[in-house]
């Protein structure tokens, strides 16, 4: 079988190997779509805390069960890939925050990357999808749980106004997924237009280009219940601050390439809380499946093309790297 192996900073190779056998309880699972993202580009520039060369990227996706050797679920499902493995041992996993284990394993780190055409997992983070939803459907479930946990973080709820501070993959699922928990007024900033333009027309949500002029300004300052920090850039925080309300929440989801500085009295003066969000519950994921499944959370804007070959890893890294007007690149690791 083929994989695609990032063999050092910037450099994918595809690779031959056999094919692994499931051992008990797991599952073999032909990828058929498996979705990049900003942690992927973070490993392939050599930046990652954890991944690093040599190692099979991917941890978006959706593929079709091959062999099940615990019998749970049935050769030829569609499924989703949940691609964390906690202890259920640790203090961590006794609290409930299973999500946050001490030793959990993801792809790259524990578990297999999912740029490959065979992956064995474990039978529990398998979720089956129905036969009339995409694989590029299913792989976007994984980005619409980090939406759905940062949702309920921020504690959102009917009526709540927020804002989310980018319009990548999580700021447009956070803003959608923001809508389906009752949120009455959600604003979307970037200085990307055509993303500006693709989160208003699919959730109807208020946008303003973040190079206009100050976000906070014209009666935006304290207007906000809850503040998500779905961008890396530096100024994010301080805007955040601004934007939100006497009381309210920020919560903050990137990983920073480097130390943010920001003026924090507008947290002290006005009490503001400010909470990290980091991956999921497998609660939130199941959720997100649901919601993705019946289409109420309707990802299918963000797609634009067809899952690509694997033998395209290289290109479609590189074009992430450089910022591709594509709201999610996708490769279908069994082309």
């Amino acid at each position: 079988m083929r994989s695609a192996v990032l063999r050092r900073a910037g450099v994918i190779e595809i690779e031959e190997s056999g094919i692994p056998s499931p051992g008990e309880g797991d599952a073999l699972v032909e990828m058929r779509a498996v979705g990049l993202c900003g942690s992927d580009t973070a490993a392939f520039r050599g930046r990652h805390p954890f991944r690093e060369p040599p190692v099979v990227l991917g941890h978006e996706g959706a593929g079709r069960v091959v062999e099940a050797a615990g019998g749970a679920i049935a050769p030829g499902t569609k499924v989703a890939v949940l691609p964390l493995a906690a202890c259920r041992r640790c203090v961590r996993c006794e609290r409930g925050l299973s999500h946050l284990c001490a030793h959990r394993r993801l792809p790259g780190a524990g578990l297999p990357g999912l740029l490959a055409r065979f992956v064995v997992l474990p039978e529990h983070a398998l979720v089956p999808l129905p036969g009339d939803l995409t694989y590029a459907e299913g792989a976007l479930i994984e980005p619409a749980a980090v939406a759905w946990h940062t949702v309920g973080t921020a504690g959102v709820r009917h009526g709540t106004r927020l804002a989310v501070l980018g319009a990548g993959t999580i700021g447009h699922l956070t803003a959608a997924a923001a809508r389906l928990h009752g949120a009455e007024d959600v604003l979307v900033t970037d200085v990307r237009p055509s993303s500006l333009a693709l989160a208003a027309r699919a959730t109807g949500c208020r946008t303003l280009d973040a190079r206009e002029g100050a976000v906070a300004g014209d009666g935006r300052a304290d207007a906000f219940d809850a503040v998500v920090v779905a961008s890396g850039h530096p100024d994010c925080m301080d805007e955040a601050l601004a934007l939100c309300r006497p009381r309210g929440t920020v919560v903050v989801l990137p990983m920073f390439g480097e130390a943010v500085r920001a003026g924090l009295n507008p947290l002290v003066l006005k009490e503001i809380r400010v909470k990290g969000s980091s991956l999921y519950t497998p609660e939130d994921f199941r959720a997100a499946a649901r919601a993705v499944a019946g289409r109420a959370l309707d990802v299918r804007p963000l797609i634009a093309d067809r899952p690509a070959p694997l033998a395209g890893a290289q290109e479609a890294f590189e074009a992430l790297d450089r910022g591709s007007d594509a709201m999610k690149l996708l490769l279908d690791p069994a082309r």
